[in-house]
């Protein structure tokens, strides 16, 4: 998948999204935010044929993780339209992403949200640990070495065991793709 429809304007304002609608949420740090990402992305895309933002995901110890996070959240802060705060959580810091405006959803069609609205339904409540560990079920992040891009494709095998061949092909993808 070529990263030519990659639009850093519409993943800034997917994340605020995601910020906003997981205010209310305990459990939802940084972790969990690229989690919900990622899977909004493979989920749309094996329902509708298309990603909703199509990000670079790499693969990261905890899982998927969207290769421009840092930069975003450094350009909301600056901005002042978010800002990263660091917490207690029963023991553990959370880095919490903590949207200080709307997110400007002009961009979206509406299945899209309903997509990441979905995934963060599925989520709700579970903690980072366990956000993580479902995503080291993922052919994807299976198929990868660690800081290699995720074919996103990927999303269309449906089983988590992953054959030598597949990781084969996938390190093809995520050559190409970058």
């Amino acid at each position: 998948m070529s990263r030519d429809a990659y639009d850093e304007d519409k993943t800034t304002e997917l994340i605020l999204y995601i910020a906003v609608q997981t205010e209310e949420d305990p459990t939802a740090g940084a972790t969990k935010l690229n989690k919900i990402l990622y899977f909004s992305e493979r989920s749309h895309l094996h329902r509708y044929g298309k990603p909703i933002v199509d990000a670079d995901y790499q693969k990261l110890p905890q899982g998927p993780g969207l290769r421009r996070m840092l930069p975003i959240i450094d350009r909301l802060e600056r901005a002042g339209d978010a800002r990263l705060v660091e917490r207690d959580y029963f023991g553990n810091t959370q880095k919490r992403l903590l949207a200080l405006r709307d997110p400007d959803l002009s961009m979206f069609a509406a299945e899209e949200i309903a997509s990441v609205d979905r995934i963060i339904r599925q989520f709700w409540g579970q903690t980072a640990k366990m956000t993580s560990e479902l995503s080291h079920e993922d052919a994807g992040w299976l198929a990868v070495e660690e800081g290699q891009s995720i074919p996103l494709s990927m999303a269309f095998i449906g089983e988590p065991e992953v054959t030598e061949h597949m990781r084969m092909r996938a390190r093809e993808l995520a050559n190409e793709s970058s």
